[in-house]
């Protein structure tokens, strides 16, 4: 962000927040290489996965650290290689119901909701909802007095 803080992108900080089906262009001039990433600074637009990885190559001719890890050619050869064709590894939490849905059910609880359906590594992950009698075995003594607040009150099928 050399020179451009003000598009850091916090609504009500450094810019208006950007409306739905609108665009915002933010251009910097990347100054060094590296792996990294962007994301939103809306709780809603990042859960529902505004973020992504940026990967910025050196200029050729580049010195490089290598040379403080290993002397030896084919070792400085390969991690050479890997460098060139590095892969980001994302981890995201990922809801199955969209920002404004998990926000409608916050309120309506009065609780922020913080639980998950998955872990996604680079957009990719899945789901395994247990069974009421799956459930029963894992519920502890907090939980059960929570749902005896109301009677007849079961766990959702997130638990």
């Amino acid at each position: 962000m050399l020179r451009t803080p003000w598009s850091d992108g916090v609504p009500g900080t450094t810019q208006r927040h950007i409306d739905p089906n609108c665009a915002f262009n933010y251009k910097w001039k990347a100054t060094q290489h590296g792996s990294y990433w962007y994301h939103s600074h809306s709780d809603g637009q990042l859960d529902d996965g505004l973020y992504g990885a940026i990967i910025i190559h050196p200029s050729l001719g580049v010195l490089k650290p290598f040379s403080s890890v290993t002397s030896d050619a084919t070792s400085l050869s390969l991690i050479a290689k890997a460098e060139r064709r590095r892969v980001p590894l994302l981890l995201g939490d990922w809801r199955h119901i969209d920002a404004e849905t998990g926000w409608a059910i916050s309120e309506q609880a009065h609780i922020e909701l913080l639980c998950v359906d998955s872990i996604l590594i680079n957009g990719k992950g899945n789901v395994n909802c247990l069974t009421p009698e799956q459930q029963t075995p894992l519920i502890t003594p907090g939980m059960a007095a929570i749902l005896s607040l109301k009677p007849g009150a079961t766990l959702t099928d997130k638990s």
